[in-house]
């Protein structure tokens, strides 16, 4: 039965071929693993039969060798194969603790090609990919990739040999490309009966096919019309030819970051039972590992949403590649009863050589317990020399939480990763809330719920919402006063606040605490930038991507240090870097095409934000993308796009400007009108939480003018540039003011300071505001010595 049903067999309306290790079903094909393969080959063997978990490890694996992670792991490959959800299987069924069965009866595929009803058409009869097979052309093709692989590999060696010239070698290799697609249509088309070969017009019993000679026929007819129509395509318009002039890097050639001998990551835990309980701690024993191999001095730990960003099955190869770090953990957590078992192991990235493998099963009250386990014997293995003290700073730091409050708190972490909206942001609150209720002193929600309020309130720009904030990090700082966790909120707090060295001073207590916290090391260069200790705010950033190299947020950060201070084509090249690493990144993209259009490249940074956009719509790539229409004089589509960015955040006062801006200039001075008063009133609700915002008088001084109070805005612009006299925009938004107003000279005075401050002269040639002004020779001067 097993040999039989090796050339083939079919599970409903799937196709199975175990030698290929092809899975075809009616949308795709999918080619597994080879123990996959073979588990299913042993199941369909005794169809409706359960399968012992250690008869599958014994004939698949090996007797004492494999694993049940890895045999659970085999069959979610299956199941991903044969589209067979686990919680209503069609093919396989797993039998809880015991092991799996095959639903379906096998049907080899011999016997199934013979069903086809005698004087009918084949392709009529049969299935599409059923019929591929009928006709060998899955056969035809194997052969001819196994045959053009040879020829080209023996090309490679015997031509360098022989001297031949580089054009024979590439004259082959077209040849073998060119014939793939031939050899497909002729397998298709043709058959061979009777030493003959003709059309293939549908099974006929009396003259049987000849597989083997119809399988020749076609690959070698497909290896001579691709030679002569590659001669002929040579001899017209000719084979490529190597480049010999000297290459010039692009800018996705900018190389990644090295891969340090002391870095590590910790990828997410796979959920063995798939409960929501399980996830949890799935999710929970990974972070609580990434949080405390962060306090190690001497080791690079890659940060959580870089690493849960890969895949389950991720290669070893591929978390190098994205991650840079010379280790990785990996593991798998199960309940079963009232016992938590988890399983961690260690691999070397370089390798994929696993360096240790240990599995704890303990009550599950003492997830704490095991947590400090899996640290321990991670650390041990890495050989990391620990200074005495290191060991009991891991113990000192440990927060013992209820249970319940626990899993509440790790629903509220996931949630709070999610693309933040005020939505999301309320059921974070919610559930950080419903933990403090089963464990009020549990200060990391209390520093969650602190964070959760900080970024509601940049959405919201609700007061509400900071005095809860201020409430909450009150709380964490009562609870426990040693967690880092609490001092990053404290000082993103007081960041957003405008109270710059308290935050300062909590961003360093969090360093004290634990000198590789890299979110305090960015709020502290913050910090740093605002108060104009420019080169220690890029040191930090530096030092900051130097111990998680793969850390695409940190480069992103700093990316938007270069942007914030007029380097914009750095900038670029940072979030070119960060879209190296993580190429789904919306962020970054938006970034890359804010750096682009601040850059005076319009196009190239419209094409980017709509790639972004594409990814995921947000906030700032609508708003952004309003920017480029706005500069490339689309002011219809500058108003569609500002109108999505305040509907998705209607607190924003900038987006609200920029709204009016468009409007205006699209023809609509009603609607601007009503724009530039929603964004006053939001702009004045910021100053009464941060009076010392440039940013937001500067708002508020641009609508007092277009609402026209010129004066007191002009008084607005020199409050701003008090606050911060090297802020471009304070001196743009005026140099405007002051032109509509007609001081022609103040206007190119300040104009002037803002292209030395760093306001982009792009902006100033394309902004039509500006007007006349344009045309001033002073002006054209200003802008030609910027562009130098």
């Amino acid at each position: 039965m097993k040999a039989e049903l090796l050339q083939g067999f079919y599970l409903g309306n799937v196709l199975i071929e175990p030698l290929t290790r092809e899975v075809t079903g009616p949308r795709n094909s999918t080619q597994v693993s080879p123990k996959a393969a073979e588990v299913l080959l042993q199941l369909a063997a005794a169809p409706g039969k359960m399968q012992s978990r250690e008869f599958l490890l014994e004939k698949v694996w090996g007797e004492g060798r494999g694993s049940p992670e890895a045999l659970s792991k085999v069959v979610r490959e299956l199941r991903r194969a044969l589209d067979d959800p686990a919680q209503s299987p069609r093919f396989i069924q797993t039998l809880p603790g015991r092991g799996y069965r095959l639903i379906l009866e096998p049907r080899p595929s011999a016997a199934a090609g013979e069903a086809v009803v005698p004087g009918g058409s084949g392709a009529a009869q049969l299935g599409f990919f059923q019929s591929l097979q009928q006709r060998g052309v899955f056969e035809a093709a194997i052969a001819y990739l196994v045959l053009g692989w040879l020829i080209i590999q023996v090309a490679d060696v015997v031509f360098e040999q022989l001297l031949f010239p580089q054009w024979v070698g590439t004259f082959v290799t077209v040849l073998v490309i060119a014939g793939f697609p031939i050899v497909l249509g002729l397998s298709w088309l043709l058959e061979f009966r009777d030493g003959r070969a003709r059309l293939d017009k549908g099974p006929d019993a009396r003259h049987p096919r000849q597989r083997f000679s119809r399988t020749y026929l076609s690959v070698v007819s497909a290896l001579a019309i691709s030679a002569l129509l590659v001669f002929l395509y040579d001899q017209t318009i000719g084979l490529p030819e190597p480049d010999d002039s000297p290459s010039v890097a692009g800018p996705d050639a900018e190389g990644l970051p090295p891969v340090e001998a002391n870095s590590i990551a910790v990828l997410k835990f796979f959920n063995i039972d798939g409960s929501d309980t399980a996830e949890v701690f799935a999710s929970g024993f990974a972070e609580g590992m990434i949080n405390r191999l962060t306090r190690l001095p001497s080791l690079l730990v890659a940060s959580r949403g870089d690493a849960w960003s890969l895949g389950e099955s991720s290669s070893s190869e591929e978390v190098r590649r994205r991650l840079r770090v010379a280790y990785f953990v990996e593991g798998s957590v199960q309940l079963i009863d009232d016992r938590l078992r988890v399983t961690v192991t260690l691999v070397d990235s370089g390798t994929g050589f696993q360096l240790t493998t240990r599995t704890f099963d303990e009550p599950i009250e003492d997830f704490n317990k095991v947590q400090r386990d899996l640290i321990n014997v991670t650390v041990a293995n890495l050989r990391i020399a620990l200074p005495p003290e290191s060991g009991a700073l891991l113990e000192a730091l440990d927060e013992e939480a209820d249970l319940d409050a626990y899993i509440l708190y790790r629903k509220g972490r996931e949630v709070f990763e999610r693309p933040r909206t005020t939505e999301s942001l309320g059921e974070d609150i919610r559930l950080y809330e419903q933990s403090l209720a089963f464990d009020p002193e549990y200060a990391a929600a209390h520093a969650g719920l602190c964070t959760a309020y900080v970024v509601l309130y940049t959405l919201s720009n609700e007061s509400a919402d900071i005095e809860s904030a201020e409430a909450a990090c009150a709380a964490a700082l009562r609870s426990s006063p040693r967690l880092p966790v609490v001092h990053d909120a404290l000082g993103d707090l007081y960041l957003r606040t405008g109270r710059l060295l308290a935050a300062e001073e909590a961003y360093e207590r969090a360093l004290e605490i634990n000198a590789q916290d890299v979110q305090a090391m960015v709020g502290l260069a913050e910090v740093y930038r605002r108060t104009e200790r420019l080169v220690r705010a890029e040191l930090l950033l530096v030092d900051a991507i130097g111990k998680q190299p793969g850390n695409w947020r940190t480069i992103n950060r700093y990316g938007g240090y270069l942007f914030s201070m007029g380097r914009y084509d750095e900038a670029a090249g940072a979030y070119r870097q960060v879209v190296l690493l993580a190429p789904d990144n919306f962020q970054a993209r938006t970034n890359l095409g804010s750096a682009y259009l601040l850059a005076g490249e319009f196009e190239k940074g419209r094409r980017a934000l709509e790639e972004a956009l594409e990814i995921q719509p947000i906030e700032r790539t609508y708003s952004n993308l309003g920017v480029a229409y706005y500069y490339l004089g689309d002011f219809a589509r500058s108003v569609a796009m500002h109108r999505q960015a305040v509907k998705l955040t209607p607190g924003q006062s900038v987006n609200w400007l920029n709204l009016a801006d468009a409007l205006h200039f699209a023809g609509d001075d009603a609607a601007s009108r009503d724009a530039f008063t929603t964004a006053g009133e939001l702009a004045e609700s910021t100053l009464t939480v941060d009076p010392a915002d440039a940013e937001a008088l500067v708002t508020l001084a641009w609508t007092r003018h277009r609402l026209g109070n010129s004066d007191e805005a002009l008084d607005m612009i020199a409050r701003a540039l008090e606050i911060d006299p090297e802020d471009p925009y304070s001196y743009y938004f005026g140099a405007l003011i002051q032109n509509e107003t007609g001081d022609t000279d103040a206007a190119l005075d300040a104009l002037g300071q803002a292209l030395e401050k760093g306001y982009p002269a792009s902006f100033l040639v394309a902004e039509p505001y500006l007007g006349a002004l344009r045309a001033d020779p002073r002006f054209h001067e200003m802008v030609a010595a910027s562009f130098q």
